[in-house]
């Protein structure tokens, strides 16, 4: 396998369906649901994973074992990334309601409470 600086992860776009149903046909195997995640090599596309279903495909011929492990990582990562933001999107709407009248800044209580020397 070539050096891992070769290896490209990057998100398939609807310029990369060509090269997502022929790596399919070489897996026989159905092409997995969009959006996908593809791993290249010098530019071919040797491996994808969907983000949603977590189905890939790879190269039959080629030594795929460690790109779909690769994007297996990112596409966990990209989902918990994706989750995290929506959890701080909720998180902050409630942060931001306050009583009418209140002063700006932290709460009375959070100052009074504050460990000597912050």
């Amino acid at each position: 396998m070539p050096h891992p600086d070769g290896i490209t992860i990057r998100s398939l776009g609807d310029g990369d369906r060509a090269a997502v149903a022929r790596l399919a046909e070489r897996a026989s195997d159905p092409p997995p649901e969009r959006p996908l995640l593809g791993a290249e090599i010098e530019g071919r596309l040797l491996a994808a994973i969907s983000l949603t279903s977590g189905d890939s495909i790879a190269d039959p011929s080629s030594r795929t074992v460690e790109l779909r492990a690769l994007l297996q990582l990112r596409a966990a990562q990209l989902r918990r990334r994706q989750g995290s933001r929506h959890r701080r999107g909720r998180r902050r709407s409630r942060a931001r309601s306050a009583l009418p009248g209140s002063p700006p800044g932290p709460p009375s209580w959070l100052i009074a409470h504050r460990p000597h020397g912050f």
